[in-house]
């Protein structure tokens, strides 16, 4: 007798990888200027970052665009030009650690034409982590399948035919997530309290595979 089952490898983790979102916003008169003042402002805020161990290399730029910008005239009942914006998205990943984020965001927080961020917690790929996954998910698929066999009073021996699987797309994302839009100011009591208080969530994450039994 073949028994056909799904098993689901279920695992709650701890955050061990930090992602920052920016986004680098300048207007300006002309394009020319738009660009060099952005380009000015964003290498400004990494010299700061530096100053605090990040390595200007690990901050990857994602997009890039200079767009003019358009207000609404109430009087001529139409958009009319305004300048051009600036605008660069990049994101910066490095190990969980609050005392380093919470430096991070105290020296954003001081910083003149700062970007806005969004901080989320994540779970570097992990390989031991895939087999814990899988091997939670196989034990499930097997528990099922000896139900199976059993209340069939097919339960002698039971081997596994087949497994089929998705591959390993899991995504590693906390549901936690801390957004930064406009500038505060951090006195350094805050800046403990921070690492106190704000503990990101347990990521979930699970696996699932099908699994053919045969109940001899």
């Amino acid at each position: 007798m073949d028994i056909l089952v799904e098993g689901t490898g279920k695992i709650s983790i701890r955050p061990n990888n930090v992602k920052l979102s920016f986004e680098f916003n300048t207007k300006d008169n002309t394009y020319e200027e738009t660009l060099k003042n952005g380009v000015k402002n964003t290498e400004v805020y990494i010299a700061l970052l530096e100053k605090i161990g990040f390595d200007k290399t690990e901050i990857k730029t994602r997009a890039f665009k200079i767009s003019e910008n358009k207000i609404y005239n109430e009087e001529k009942k139409k958009y009319v030009a305004d300048g051009f914006i600036y605008t660069q998205n990049a994101i910066l990943e490095f190990d969980y650690d609050m005392a380093k984020l919470s430096e991070f965001m105290e020296i954003t927080s001081k910083a003149v034409n700062a970007p806005s961020y969004q901080i989320y917690f994540g779970v570097k790929d992990d390989k031991k982590l895939e087999e814990r996954l899988l091997a939670n998910a196989y034990k499930d698929a097997e528990f099922q399948a000896n139900a199976i066999a059993k209340a069939c009073a097919e339960f002698k021996t039971l081997t596994c035919k087949k497994v089929s699987f998705k591959s390993f797309d899991e995504n590693f994302i906390s549901r936690t997530s801390f957004d930064a839009i406009e500038k505060m100011s951090y006195s350094r009591s805050i800046s403990e309290s921070i690492q106190n208080i704000f503990v990101p969530e347990d990521i979930q994450v699970q696996k699932t595979i099908y699994c053919i039994f045969e109940a001899n």
